[in-house]
């Protein structure tokens, strides 16, 4: 249910988008606009969408509030993920390091915060390097 729903959501608010579903293995791919980014998966896991963010991080989006129904908890969890998508694809969101060695994002506004974590590694945009 959730795939389905993440599905319908893609393609109501991104119109545009190129993105490919492999329903067999129950993720959806968007191809990166550069190769160094990676592109996202966002994997169908039964209870959650694992986001995985390029050749950076991942991260789980789930709802597990019990008073809600399987319907809502999956349209709680799809505007989660698209929410995420709308500020990756508006450069609000920065990429770095990688899955290997530890990698992660953080919002640009918090980047002077998270500068221990961000240390010397490059840092990304959906639209590319990040010049600093």
């Amino acid at each position: 249910m959730l795939l389905k729903t993440l599905v319908r959501k893609l393609e109501s608010e991104f119109s545009s988008l190129r993105f490919t579903v492999d329903e067999e293995k129950h993720v959806v791919i968007i191809p990166p606009i550069h190769e160094e980014i990676g592109s996202i998966e966002i994997e169908d896991d039964l209870n959650e969408l694992i986001v995985i963010v390029g050749n950076f991080t991942h991260w789980h989006a789930g709802c597990y509030r019990e008073e809600l129904s399987d319907i809502e908890r999956s349209e709680a969890v799809a505007e989660d993920v698209v929410g995420f998508l709308h500020d990756l694809f508006n450069d609000k969101i920065v990429m770095w390091g990688s899955h290997k060695g530890g990698g992660g994002f953080t919002y640009r506004d918090n980047m002077q915060s998270q500068a221990s974590y961000l240390g010397k590694h490059q840092k990304w945009l959906w639209s590319g390097l990040l010049s600093e």
